[in-house]
């Protein structure tokens, strides 16, 4: 038997969440998109004998009419292969929702309630049961309560949602939380899982297969890297596992110390140098740190302007220190030291990064109008 497995799509959700600027949200919806329809293309032409979708396949607060559209366009693509989701926390099987609203294509099955049900394919070689969450807090949960019946001649699979105690990410909320020896039934081949985002294996001392899929493309800087689906083969009792690279774009945070930077060119050489390994277009956080001489923070905008066609996103974090010693500067009881120590303040008050900015470089262009000194005209000066 042949599976493909994923989960957590999360399509029409909000990007604003993981802090990505607003004018990236509808092409990182797109991309989301784009990312299930490979899956649901490498399901039909494998072929697959069934498509496991566990869970958050869209965002039920915002999912919208064109994106049930295109779920029922992709799903009929593969009128052959069977398509079995179980509602999550994301998107449960409530009155109001389109699982419930909407005509679904015959090849897909969705399971409506937060009880096991069981559904034959490929004249009984196949059986797989699933769950749905029935609201973002689901009324029951069924791990632990699972009964094949009969299982010779069957290949037995289930799909559902939920947190697996022993891996719950520390920042991840639970729901249905449940230990895998309760949920690892006897007969049970594979138990294909959403909620956590990184593609996991569940070990232990049982007889079932149990992973997570992951989410098959990050959606904030916390989920950096290739991200997957997975494609099963079972036979009889061997159960074969592999994580297929699914991401489109990944998301990448480095840091880098701008210490031995002498010129902007050095910066840049070492962002190219940082992000080179990444197959796949990138959005990309530098935080920078250490002693960065002013000159070259101006050019932070210059370099984002320069790289912009490498990346889907570059943005800069500045947690540099400046060559200059301002602290000592506020001290001194001058007009200088005056100033030096106003704009300080309003520097360290400032939540707005376009303002720290802007507040940097007015200390910087003071001080050197104090000390008579040339001030090159770059960055936040130029047009």
């Amino acid at each position: 038997m042949r599976l493909v497995h994923t989960a957590d799509v999360h399509l029409d959700m909000c990007f604003a969440r993981a802090a990505m600027p607003a004018r990236l949200g509808n092409r990182r919806r797109q991309s989301l998109r784009e990312v299930f329809r490979s899956i649901v293309s490498r399901a039909g032409n494998w072929p697959a004998d069934a498509l496991l979708i566990a869970g958050d396949l869209f965002e039920g607060d915002r999912v919208t009419r064109d994106t049930v559209a295109f779920l029922m366009s992709e799903f009929r693509s593969i009128a052959h292969v069977p398509v079995f989701i179980s509602p999550g926390n994301h998107d449960p099987y409530t009155p109001e929702s389109p699982y419930a609203t909407e005509t679904w294509p015959d090849n897909v099955t969705i399971f409506p309630s937060p009880e096991w049900t069981s559904v034959a394919v490929k004249d009984g070689a196949l059986m797989v049961h699933g769950f749905g969450f029935d609201g973002p807090e689901s009324s029951a949960n069924p791990f632990g309560s699972l009964r094949l019946g009969e299982t010779r001649g069957t290949t037995h699979v289930a799909v559902g949602h939920g947190s697996e105690k022993s891996h719950q990410p520390p920042s991840k909320e639970s729901y249905a939380p449940f230990d895998a020896a309760d949920a690892a039934v006897d007969g049970l081949a594979y138990l294909a899982l959403g909620h956590f985002h990184s593609f996991t294996e569940i070990p232990g001392d049982f007889g079932t297969a149990i992973y997570y899929s992951g989410a098959p493309e990050g959606h904030g800087f916390r989920e950096p890297g290739i991200r997957h689906h997975v494609e099963v083969e079972i036979n009889g009792s061997a159960v074969e596992v592999k994580p297929v690279a699914s991401s489109r774009v990944v998301y990448a945070t480095h840091t880098l110390s701008c210490d031995s930077f002498t010129s902007s060119q050095d910066l840049l050489d070492a962002v190219r140098h940082a992000t080179r390994d990444e197959s796949r277009s990138q959005l990309a956080r530098i935080t920078l740190t250490g002693l960065c001489p002013p000159a070259i923070r101006s050019e932070l905008p210059s370099i984002q302007d320069t790289l912009a066609q490498d990346f889907e996103l570059l943005e800069f974090v500045d947690r540099t220190e400046s060559i200059e010693d301002y602290t000592k500067l506020g001290r001194e009881d001058t007009s200088l030291g005056v100033l030096i120590h106003r704009l300080s303040g309003e520097i360290e008050d400032a939540t707005e990064e376009g303002r720290r900015q802007l507040l940097e470089r007015a200390r910087e262009v003071g001080l050197a109008a104090f000390r008579a000194r040339e001030l090159e005209i770059r960055g936040l000066e130029r047009g």
